[in-house]
């Protein structure tokens, strides 16, 4: 029998989970930084509701090896860094639009100078010329995009940020209901300010006319997405917040103002008629109100926030989502980190949708066909799981998993025009179809019983593997009418990495 050799680390693999639904912040430490996070040893902002830069953490040296995580020292002084990536991911099922492997090969370029930061991120994927939503080359066996690409310049209370960026806004580092990494990535710019009570930021971005399509019915029209968050530090219980978010499109190619103002609120805007769009109104907290150890961390969308449905023309019900965790950190005797987590999450039929009018004004949640908070809606999910890391270069999880997913998708309507009522006086909600169907999720739903193993190891900076084994048994594979079957998946991940190439610039 072959034993192991910790003092020379040849990694041994454990478990890491695949349900990160978001596609990850362009770098190949984003699933040790996710669990970083999970586990409470790394947030990305003052008040732990931003995620973006999972190269740069400084509390991420007490979890795992120290030469996973970049010097903090280092980092911040001027430097020129290039991280090249490549994987290879392979499983039992077709996972990724059809495929069951995967080629991806990442690249990112990082120069810091005086205050002033520009990164640039290669992406090539293996899976691009499968997804008929990616609009770009697929003449190729892979296909490639810069999925990131900004100047930044930061001082000691924010920055400002112009360019291409990837992103999470909320309390989880690998998903938001609001503002995540799910869809392509899109250029804008972006500012943040802080101090010891408040964290806050404003971004805004115009979709490029050449890919409206996917999203609009006429490509006539610009579309628009602006968004702001604050949020309130409240020392060792946490932090608490709100963010904002609205999708619109005009004619005349000209933003609206009062959206494009980082401060008004866009809730009031949008609810007077001042501005018309589709408005995310979203409530996220990250708080510790009984034990430091004890993290309780969620989200509150609610799409369109309606007073009440007396308005005439205006009676659409409220679409709401709502995502939420528990996570209890290194509660048994021993030394090795670990975590117990409970998550909860909900989305309606309706969330992120709108009618077909809506759609020709641009006011659709998503960009290339991607919602812009999170992939599904018409969905639920319970997930109970232990997350433990031992040795500093492995971690391994266990959990178990039940998930519903109606027929409803980020594309549908939310009610049919052709119920449109002549005489306004006969508008009501179930006159215009809204809440047609007798369960939420929706017709005929895909239920899935999981029972998995997940695993992670690495290699100092240069390698890490990953593995996933899920025992399913799932009732209405893809939402057609089927008994429940057996239907486990395997996977496997290999990644090769170099992140020693840097050159300190003098000042």
């Amino acid at each position: 029998m072959i034993k192991p050799c910790f003092s020379i680390k040849i990694f041994f693999f454990l478990f890491i989970p695949i349900i990160a639904y978001c596609v990850q912040l362009e770098n190949w430490r984003f699933p040790f930084y996710d669990l970083a996070s999970r586990m409470g040893y790394a947030k990305s902002s003052p008040s732990g509701m931003f995620w973006d830069n999972p190269d740069q953490i400084d509390s991420g040296k007490t979890f795992l090896d120290p030469q996973l995580w970049p010097d903090s020292a280092k980092y911040n002084a001027n430097h020129w860094n290039l991280e090249p990536a490549v994987s290879y991911s392979s499983s039992n099922a077709n996972s990724f639009y059809g495929k069951n492997s995967d080629f991806h090969l990442s690249a990112l370029n990082d120069i810091q100078y005086n205050g002033f930061l520009t990164r640039q991120v290669l992406d090539v994927d293996s899976r691009y010329p499968n997804d008929p939503g990616f609009p770009w080359n697929t003449g190729r066996f892979a296909a490639g995009r810069i999925s990131e690409a900004y100047l930044q310049y930061g001082f000691n209370s924010g920055f400002f940020r112009l360019g291409r960026m990837n992103r999470n806004w909320g309390p989880f580092a690998d998903r938001s209901l609001v503002l995540s990494a799910n869809p392509y990535s899109y250029d804008g710019v972006e500012f943040g300010l802080h101090s010891s009570l408040f964290e806050f930021r404003h971004m805004f971005a115009m979709f490029p006319q050449a890919t409206v399509g996917q999203d609009l019915a006429q490509a006539d029209a610009s579309r628009y997405f602006t968004a702001h968050s604050l949020n309130f530090m409240l020392g060792q219980f946490g932090s608490v917040g709100v963010t904002e978010a609205v999708v619109f499109g005009r004619k005349n190619g000209l933003p609206d103002m009062q959206y494009v103002n980082p401060v008004s609120i866009y809730f009031v805007t949008n609810t007077n008629g001042e501005g018309k769009g589709n408005l995310m109104e979203c409530f996220q907290w990250d708080i510790h109100p009984f034990l430091q150890n004890v993290a309780l961390k969620g989200q509150v969308l609610i799409d369109d926030i309606q007073i009440d449905n007396k308005g005439i023309g205006d009676q659409k019900p409220n679409h709401w989502g709502t995502d939420l965790g528990v996570f209890w950190n290194d509660f048994l005797p021993f030394s090795l980190s670990h975590v117990l987590s409970l998550e909860y999450r909900f989305l309606s039929r309706w969330v992120y949708t709108v009618s077909d009018d809506n759609t020709s004004e641009g006011e659709r949640y998503t960009y290339l066909g991607k919602s812009l908070g999170f992939p599904n809606d018409d969905c639920d999910n319970i997930n109970l799981c232990f997350t433990l890391s031992g040795k500093k270069f492995w971690v391994g999880q266990v959990g178990l998993s039940y998930n519903r997913q109606g027929q409803g998708t980020v594309m549908s309507i939310w009610h049919d025009d052709s119920l449109t009522l002549a005489d306004p006086s006969q508008y009501t909600k179930d006159a215009l179809g809204y809440r047609t169907e007798p369960s939420i999720p929706s017709g005929i739903v895909e239920s899935t019983f999981d029972f998995y193993l997940n695993a992670i190891g690495y290699y100092k900076n240069y390698a890490d593997i990953q593995a996933a084994l899920h025992v399913r048994q799932v009732t209405n594979k893809s939402n057609i009418t089927r008994a429940a079957q057996f239907d486990p998946l395997i996977s496997l991940t290999v990644c090769l990495h170099y992140s020693n190439f840097f050159i300190s610039l003098s000042k």
